[in-house]
């Protein structure tokens, strides 16, 4: 599965239809967005019952997941439905038996998902569109919490909630602030800890599990670099271009990103270790398998760069680096050489025959890998000589598509 960025909206493609008299209150911003009912083909399950609504609704839902989520209007119809069998439920006790947790994680799944296209109006103000994000995630936490005050065990509800918060965070909160703001009433860290908290592996539906986690990495790597794109957008040291990614802006205490900032290592452990999880349910064969493997290297990858960085200044007495003692950085070298083999492993398990890019990833790892190792040692040699072969099989097999890194590698 593609990793999707959070909060990328598109613009609306819908006319909203107008609320139905008898609508209750609370639901109109569920309703704001909904057309009216019309045909769309749904892909249902073999052995799917084809007058089973909620069956239907399963399959509205399975069509924008695995579509490009580029268009509102499959939402639009999910939400309608939803809305269509709850006010059917309030008049037909056999309806109402039916809405089990399933509809109200669909329901609020759909209400969620489409913040992200009320994020990107273009035809509404700044004022609206807040608004509008804010109305949509609070109808979907409602939903999602009427369901599990009904059906308190369901992982599903439970996984679906955290789904909408690690999506709240960034999307309602995180984009309207500046590297200047303030607001104590605003707790990130007590709504990401929510999330974690009702996150657990959901073995019925491993793909939404697995987008949980990214989405939950997309929001850390948000974190981490919060006012860094905005440092850049501002001019700041604008003279070295060369220096604008380095560029860092410190958070006071009071920002509220700054207590997420200071868990991060925490939070990217806890993410390994769910990652890693997932994985281990899985079938090696299963087309999800080398994603989620993919992902684990990387994030190991990433555990190695903060000792790999203090190792190599000293090793290279880099002068405007950290400053660090050979006894440091003895035992950053050694950090960084576990966490660096840890993640080959996985991308390894990641590696397609029928896609050289996945090659080159593991390639690259190799070639961090001889970083770390002692200079001009055979073990080192012998690190820069896989990563030669595999680049060169890799450019081979694309037609001369990594040349220039293969070259630059050469050099040397």
């Amino acid at each position: 599965m593609a990793k999707r960025p959070l909060g990328l909206g598109k613009q609306n493609r819908e006319k909203r239809r107008k609320v139905e008299n008898g609508e209750k209150k609370n639901d109109e911003a569920s309703r704001e967005s909904t057309p009216l009912r019309s045909q769309m083909s749904v892909e249902l399950d073999d052995d799917a019952d084809l007058d089973d609504e909620l069956a239907q609704l399963k399959g509205l839902w399975s069509k924008y997941f695995h579509s490009d989520r580029d268009d509102e209007y499959v939402l639009n119809g999910i939400v309608h439905e939803c809305d269509r069998l709850l006010r059917l439920s309030e008049e037909k006790e056999e309806i109402k038996k039916t809405l089990n947790d399933v509809f109200h994680g669909i329901y609020a799944l759909a209400l969620s998902e489409l913040t992200i296209f009320k994020a990107g109006d273009e035809e509404v103000t700044e004022e609206k569109r807040r608004k509008d994000v804010s109305s949509f995630f609070k109808c979907a936490i409602e939903r999602v919490e009427s369901g599990l005050s009904r059906f308190p065990d369901s992982q599903f509800l439970k996984l679906v909630l955290a789904k909408i918060i690690f999506q709240r965070i960034p999307l309602e909160h995180i984009s309207i602030l500046d590297s200047k703001s303030k607001d104590e009433k605003l707790d990130l860290v007590e709504q990401f800890e929510c999330g974690k908290k009702h996150f657990s592996i959901y073995e019925n539906d491993t793909e939404l599990t697995y987008e949980v986690l990214q989405m939950m990495n997309d929001l850390l790597d948000i974190v981490e670099n919060f006012g860094r794109e905005q440092s850049m957008q501002e001019g700041i040291d604008s003279d070295n271009e060369e220096d604008d990614e380095l560029v860092d802006i410190k958070l006071e205490p009071e920002h509220p990103v700054f207590p997420l900032q200071q868990s991060l290592e925490d939070n990217y452990e806890w993410l390994r270790e769910h990652f890693g999880k997932l994985l281990d349910g899985m079938d090696t064969n299963s087309e999800m398998y080398p994603s989620v493997a993919n992902t684990i290297g990387e994030l190991y990858l990433k555990k190695a760069e903060k000792p790999g960085r203090i190792f190599l200044s000293v090793q290279y007495n880099d002068d405007s680096a950290e400053k660090a003692s050979d006894k440091e950085a003895m035992e950053a070298q050694k950090s960084a050489l576990k966490h660096t083999k840890k993640a080959l492993q996985y991308l390894e398990k990641a590696k397609s025959e029928d896609d050289p890019d996945t090659w080159v990833q593991v390639a690259e790892a190799y070639i961090d890998l001889g970083n770390l190792l002692d200079n001009e040692s055979a073990e080192q040699e012998g690190a820069y000589k896989t990563a030669e072969e595999i680049l060169s099989k890799a450019n081979k097999a694309s037609h001369g598509k990594f040349q220039d890194i293969l070259d630059n590698f050469s050099r040397n």
